[in-house]
């Protein structure tokens, strides 16, 4: 049953005539880049949502890289062109290209890669900011389906050293894009309203059937969805 403050808030719209406008958007799907995990697929509605920037969190060895090669080539597959702003260069052409992605429909910005001039705040603080800034072009430039920016090696206390405004603004410029815009990081960086947080950690998986022979054999991800729609969930596993 609809709750009286909607039913009010539609009369509101009609009598100022733009009840037709909300409808028509109500009865359209929002698009969605798939991630290929097919679970995490259903869970949000058919994959990234375009024209909100989303964040893909996770440690080293909980599958980041992977899902966001899957999401790129997946991408590529269907005909779009896609981008990485590759803040710390750690970028493998040859393992992007065996997971599937479609190197010509790539265009890669590659920052400077990590070396101990980084310890110096303000050479780690411009290098973040060039990136953000390659970031916030390509989403301006539009004709991408997927414009993606890693940030996985970056100190997470640089990334809170930015203004919050430099989130806002993201959000304000990929608004009502076919794009998806996908952050990448060691810890919740700055999502729009309509984004979603991917969560990942890792599972760890053991064989052997004794104590004596019991080995670790590797991380199998899982993942914990957050949105403005929903509380975080639980842990998944991917699928």
């Amino acid at each position: 049953m609809r709750s009286e403050a909607l039913h009010r808030l539609e009369c509101l719209l009609h009598a100022r005539k733009l009840g037709a406008t909300v409808a028509a958007a109500a009865r359209t799907p929002s698009p969605v880049v798939a991630t290929g995990a097919v679970e995490l697929d259903r869970q949000l509605g058919g994959g990234w949502p375009c024209g909100a920037i989303s964040d893909l969190v996770g440690r080293p060895s909980t599958g980041r890289t992977g899902l966001l090669m899957s999401t790129l080539a997946r991408a590529a597959a269907d005909g779009q062109v896609v981008a990485l702003v590759d803040a710390c260069d750690r970028f493998d052409p040859r393992s992007a290209a065996d997971a599937g992605l479609d190197l010509d429909r790539l265009l890669w910005v590659r920052g400077a890669p990590l070396t101990v001039e980084w310890a110096r705040r303000s050479v780690l603080d411009r290098a973040l900011r060039q990136a953000v800034r390659a970031f916030d072009l390509i989403l301006r430039a539009g004709g991408f389906a997927v414009v993606a920016l890693d940030l996985a090696d970056v100190p997470a206390a640089a990334v809170r050293r930015l203004p919050p405004a430099t989130w806002l603004r993201l959000a304000h410029v990929n608004e009502g894009r076919s794009t998806v815009g996908l952050m990448v990081g060691s810890a919740p960086i700055g999502r729009s309203a309509r984004g979603v947080s991917v969560q990942l950690e890792g599972r760890p998986v053991w064989s052997g059937s004794s104590a004596q022979s019991r080995r670790f054999e590797r991380f199998a991800p899982t993942w914990r969805l957050q949105s403005a729609a929903r509380p975080p969930g639980s842990l998944k596993d991917c699928g």
